[in-house]
């Protein structure tokens, strides 16, 4: 693979897949860590309440239009429901995700990623 090809195929990945020292992404409703992942994905809900969830307990992540992101862990459903959350589930795969904050407000903008709700459920089985 020449140079203008490994150019062409780096402005496909996304800033999750781009290997080395990338800069930490931060916006009003996620932070990610710089160079090392976080041992907890923290939760600021809506009404005051923080929890940390550690990512060892994490079974599964899945994203849908529909539904958002939704996060299995042992014991807890996680459901982050949004707009435009692709950039939120690309870090959260690969556990770079330092805090998630829902909106206390009212989302001024009609476009861009927005973290609307987040919903914490104990599992059927848990």
């Amino acid at each position: 693979m020449d140079f203008r090809q490994k150019l062409e195929q780096s402005r496909k990945l996304s800033p999750v897949e781009i290997t080395g020292e990338e800069e930490p992404y931060e916006c009003s409703y996620f932070a990610t860590e710089r160079g090392r992942s976080p041992i907890c994905l923290e939760l600021r809900l809506s009404e005051g309440t923080r929890k940390a969830m550690p990512y060892s307990s994490f079974i599964e992540i899945t994203q849908s239009i529909d539904l958002g992101i939704e996060i299995i862990t042992t014991q807890k459903r996680i459901r982050i429901k949004g707009r435009n959350l692709d950039r939120l589930f690309e870090y959260l795969s690969v556990f770079r995700v330092r805090h998630i904050e829902a909106n206390i407000g009212m989302d001024s903008k009609e476009e861009g990623l927005f973290v609307s709700e987040i919903l914490i459920e104990p599992l059927p089985f848990a």
